[in-house]
């Protein structure tokens, strides 16, 4: 059965799951309601916790894309294309969690 989503953590504990199959990032707030932070990037290949306040997201086609969130609010401060990034594949140290 194939993984259609991971989960990593950025930021101050803020709990991030990435939807591998749509390319959805949501939040989980403290009261248990997920919060939609970005739609439609996917379907991704893999997603993976690049630092402390980003995820780097690698679509299936290839595009890498590198998503900060502000450590205030927990939302998404940026979205750049990931130049100079290593990707999961290639050896970035971080694995994320099958969902």
């Amino acid at each position: 059965m194939p993984v259609d989503g991971v989960e990593v953590v950025v930021g101050l504990a803020t709990e991030i799951r990435v939807s591998l199959l749509t390319g959805d990032l949501m939040a989980k707030a403290s009261n248990s309601n997920d919060r939609l932070l970005l739609a439609g990037l996917g379907p991704l290949r893999s997603a993976t916790r690049d630092d402390e306040d980003s995820v780097l997201l690698e679509t299936v086609s290839g595009e890498r894309w590198l998503v900060r969130m502000s450590p205030v609010s927990g939302l998404v401060a940026a979205v750049e294309p990931a130049v100079g990034v290593r990707s999961a594949q290639r050896g970035c140290g971080t694995c994320p969690t099958p969902m």
